[in-house]
Order: structure tokens, then C-alpha cells, then sequence
């Protein structure tokens, strides 16, 4: 690694002595703290409000079979009418287990009807996780290769989008929804709508 102050003194050395200490001690300082506030900027953002390009839009036309049911198939009127939760989930995600005690609570309140899009999944999988861990969908679409996931924007499992009678999507979370999450944004969503 190079001495900053002899490079400096090396490439220009008529300079006088207080600009060679300026250029040797105040620009790397400065390069530091640059870097330093484009860091802080980083940390300061929470990472499970990602951007969505799909906020205040149509949730996409698809036809995707139903988990449970062979032979049936889910089109987006599925989502018109009234207010849905859809949970993007899959078997094989660990934080998904967490999240699904709260949705089964949800789900007995009777608040909103709540959707699960089975992402990137094995069909006897999904289903023996269900019959494990209880099923709180009312409806559940099947989504092996992922194909509805790319045209919704989903980064991973899980993820909750909230969607108004109209099939519009008003909200996206990233990350195990919780009761905390769901009363001070998505519950307030429906709240202020009304």
C-alpha cells in the first residue's frame, strides 16, 4: 500500500507544505466520511419495505391451478369483490412456519379472506405442510415454476400483499407477517378506504 503523502509529494513536488498535509490528511478523511454516510443511509432503511412496482396496480391476469383441489383452476376474479390478503409460501421456508400461527388467528377473526400462493413447491409437500401446520387460506393457488410470483414482483417466501375489492394492489410486505405489521399498515389500509 502506498504512502498517500508520498504519492502526493512525488507527483507534485512544488507544492507547498500545508497543501501536501491538506491532500495527505483532509481528502482521505473526507473519502471516509463519504463512504461512512452512504452506509449509514443503508442501515437506516428497513428491508422488509421493498419497492414494489405493482403498488396501486391491477394484480396481474393468470390462470394457476388450485393446491387442494385437482382439476380447478384460479383467474384473478378470484380477487374481486372484497379485501384479500395474499400470502406467498412455500413448504420448504422456515420463516413461513412462524408466520402461520398468526394467520390462523386471523383467519377465525373473520376480518379479511386470506389467499396463499404456493410458490416453487412439490404438490404432496405443500399439502402435507398444510396438514401439519393448519391451513388458514380459503383459497390457495398453485405456483410451481414460480411463473405468477415473477409477474407479482415476489423476491422470496414469505410475502403479503394486500389487495382492494377491485383486484388492486394497495400494499406489499417482505418478511413473516405479524400482528403488529397487520394492525398498524394493512388493517389500517382497510380502515382508511372505508
Amino acid at each position: 500500500m502506498y504512502d498517500v503523502g508520498w504519492c502526493i509529494g512525488y507527483l507534485f513536488p512544488t507544492l507547498p507544505k500545508s497543501v501536501a498535509l491538506f491532500m495527505r490528511y483532509i481528502i482521505p478523511l473526507l473519502i471516509l466520511l463519504i463512504i461512512v454516510f452512504f452506509l449509514w443511509q443503508g442501515l437506516a432503511k428497513d428491508p422488509n419495505l421493498l419497492p414494489s412496482p405493482l403498488i396501486n396496480q391491477a394484480i396481474p391476469e393468470f390462470l394457476a391451478p388450485d393446491l387442494l383441489k385437482n382439476h380447478s383452476l384460479f383467474r384473478k376474479k378470484i380477487f374481486l369483490h372484497h379485501w384479500t390478503l395474499l400470502i406467498i409460501w412455500s413448504s420448504w421456508c422456515i420463516t413461513c412456519t412462524q408466520e402461520q400461527a398468526f394467520l390462523l388467528k386471523l383467519r377465525e377473526s373473520h376480518l379479511i379472506a386470506i389467499y396463499g400462493l404456493n410458490y416453487r413447491d412439490e404438490l404432496n409437500q405443500a399439502r402435507l405442510w398444510l396438514k401439519k401446520q393448519g391451513n388458514p387460506f380459503q383459497k390457495i393457488i398453485f405456483d410451481p415454476r414460480g411463473l405468477l410470483a415473477i409477474d407479482l414482483g415476489v423476491y422470496g417466501v414469505p410475502e403479503s400483499y394486500l389487495i382492494d375489492p377491485q383486484g388492486i394492489i394497495r400494499y406489499k410486505y417482505v418478511g413473516p407477517l405479524t400482528a403488529s405489521v397487520w394492525l398498524h399498515t394493512m388493517a389500517t389500509i382497510i380502515k382508511c378506504s372505508k
